[in-house]
């Protein structure tokens, strides 16, 4: 750059862009380019500034011509090759990495990035190797082991990400990032009373640092450990004092303990504080019950959602809030009216398809016939503590893992991921997809599932005969966890299903629940779940226990008496009074379950019978 006014419009960029205010350099940047489009340097300067602008796509064709102009320029290719990442171009990524390692054999991040690029187009073994190769040039890098370790656990090789993690936190203890992971990573694995202890001794060599705290806190509440979660809830509080969120978490420990009174006093807190916050409202709605549709509470809700710069997502919290306290007044069209409002809010953000949910169980049901059930009988481990109880969501599983609780020889470990990640591991290890991946299993690919499953089990109770996992969806898994554990027998909880579907339209569930939120989408997966539960009724016979919502509160001693007896266990009239020793509940169905059995959820859908048809429909399939 020879022009003085040139180099002056160089300057004005490079500073603009220094100041992160891209659109000021984007123009002066331009001018320049125009002058000396032989300057890789400014093709670099205006990549960075469109990228700061999110044009990731012209980014990457203003780097292209950066090292086009210089091929020997190795930032130039390292810098394509992580844009062509960002954009999830792996293939062009690895192309780019490629040629960057022409230009300098061993540089640390040209072996990360070639790395990154094969584990995004799902060549995990490369990516593994790549990883170890980059760690000999870069050892200790903390990102690079997290990779590692998330490669060997996508590959299934769950013991060996463990191992990569604590060795690299024995060596590295300064380095917070590796602890978080291993927490993080045993939590994900539902190894929660392991990732606690890593936490702790986390703090051990970083005792200030409340992200570890909050860790430690989240992982007590999954712990049932409800007295250290508040502690550690309230000392987050006390130097958060603006975080509302980390209040509203102390709230809902309040609630799981029982402590009503004290929870809502810091909902409201909360509310008071930021009125526009959604979630709170939805949670004081859940915890009282509404008489009068003029109820102070009502209307400050109403007032709420007028507010023209309330947010989407939390104005869906306050149309369900609504619905539930004007449910309890008996104004059932005007409920009915916020709950779909709040429904069509949390509808928009999500993609579900029901067709795609038929194909899926049609490849299950295809998978797991009794053929390959006979062939792979008597394998996996003969374990009969674990106790799955699947169900839709909303069909009395809570209310059946909590009166089973009250049984001394009975202990639960919450809703456990384990089933769903070991399915995900094998379509890695083959190679296919599931459940197409299940013809390949071999007798011994079925223990180190197992393995895993009951350690999960292990760390919630040593001692009780049955642990209980109550992940409802686990019913799209029965017939994978019925090879894992041959002599297991798992219960199917079924409502009528006007009621289960009404009932899961009336609520927000956390992300994965994507069908609850329109009667049709929830009438076609009700009939799916049908469909598959009748299938794995006729694969899996006695071994497969169903328990109807309505007979158990209706009369639960013979129901029980049955259930029990299927489950080898003796009778404990304790499980008729399950209420006086309520656990942890962290479900939607907190409020309910600490009530003594009773009828007051069945036919609840006669009051909005008029607003069903959709829902018909679907149920009849004819939608």
């Amino acid at each position: 750059m020879d022009n003085a006014h040139l180099k002056k419009t160089w300057q004005k960029g490079v500073k603009a862009l220094e100041q992160r205010d891209f659109a000021r350099a984007i123009p002066h940047l331009k001018k320049v380019q125009k002058a000396a489009p032989e300057d890789p340097d400014v093709h670099f300067a205006l990549a960075d500034a469109l990228l700061g602008q999110g044009k990731v796509d012209q980014a990457i064709r203003q780097c292209r011509m950066g090292v086009d102009a210089a091929p020997e320029a190795l930032l130039g290719w390292i810098r394509m090759g992580r844009l062509l990442l960002m954009a999830g171009n792996g293939d062009r990524a690895l192309e780019t990495f490629t040629r960057a390692q022409e230009v300098s054999p061993e540089h640390p991040h040209v072996a990360a990035g070639i790395a990154e690029s094969r584990a995004m187009i799902g060549d995990l073994e490369g990516a593994q190797a790549a990883f170890t190769d980059a760690l000999t040039l870069a050892p200790g890098q903390p990102d690079l082991i997290i990779s590692l370790a998330r490669v060997q656990d996508a590959r299934g090789e769950v013991e060996a990400a463990e191992k990569t993690l604590r060795a690299a936190c024995s060596e590295h203890p300064g380095q917070l990032a590796l602890w978080q992971s291993l927490a993080r990573a045993l939590r994900a694995w539902d190894r929660i009373e392991d990732a606690s202890d890593v936490c702790r001794q986390a703090e051990v060599h970083h005792p200030q640092t409340l992200e570890l705290k909050a860790q430690r806190a989240e992982l007590a509440y999954e712990l049932r450990d409800l007295e250290t979660a508040q502690e550690l809830y309230t000392e987050l509080v006390k130097a958060y004092p603006g975080d509302l969120r980390i209040q509203n978490d102390l709230a809902q420990v309040f609630a799981s303990l029982g402590r009503d009174t004290e929870s809502q006093e810091l909902f409201r807190e909360v509310t008071t504080r930021e009125p526009l916050f959604g979630q709170p409202w939805l949670n004081i709605a859940r915890a009282r019950h509404f008489d009068d549709p003029n109820d102070d509470d009502i209307q400050k809700m109403r007032s709420v959602l007028k507010r023209r710069q309330l947010d989407p997502s939390q104005a869906a919290y306050l149309h369900f809030a609504l619905g539930k306290a004007l449910d309890d007044c008996g104004v059932y069209d005007d409920a009915f009216s916020h709950y779909q409002k709040g429904n069509a809010l949390r509808r928009a953000d999500l993609q579900f398809d029901p067709n795609a949910v038929n194909a899926h169980l049609d490849r299950i049901t295809d998978a797991f016939t009794s053929e390959l059930m006979s062939r792979l009988a008597g394998h996996g481990d003969p374990s009969t503590r674990p106790l799955m109880i699947v169900g839709m969501p909303r069909s009395g599983t809570t209310l059946l893992e909590q009166v089973l609780c009250a049984h001394p020889e009975v202990e639960t470990a919450g809703e456990l991921r384990s089933l769903a990640q070991a399915a995900r591991a094998f379509t890695r290890k083959y190679e296919k997809p599931w459940p197409e991946c299940i013809e390949d299993l071999s007798d011994d690919d079925l223990n180190a599932p197992a393995k895993v499953y009951l350690d999960a089990l292990r760390a919630r109770s040593e001692t009780a005969v049955k642990v209980i996992d109550k992940m409802p969806q686990n019913f799209l898994h029965l017939g994978f966890a019925a090879l894992l554990f041959p002599k297991a027998v798992f219960v199917n909880c079924v409502r009528e299903p006007l009621d289960t579907c009404l009932s899961n339209f009336f609520q927000i569930f956390p992300p994965g629940i994507d069908f609850a939120y329109d009667l049709s989408d929830l009438g076609q997966y009700y009939r799916s779940y049908q469909r598959l539960m009748t299938h794995w009724q006729r694969v899996l016979g006695s071994r497969l226990v169903t328990v109807g919502y309505e007979e158990l509160v209706n009369d639960a001693e013979p129901v029980l008496r049955s259930l029990l007896e299927n489950l080898d266990l003796p009778w404990d009239r304790a499980c008729l009074s399950h209420q006086e020793n309520v656990g942890r509940i962290d479900t939607l169905s907190l409020y309910q379950v600490r009530q003594p059995l009773n009828t007051g959820s069945t036919e609840r859908w006669r009051h909005y019978e008029r607003h069903l048809e959709p829902l018909r429909q679907a149920l009849e399939g004819k939608d």
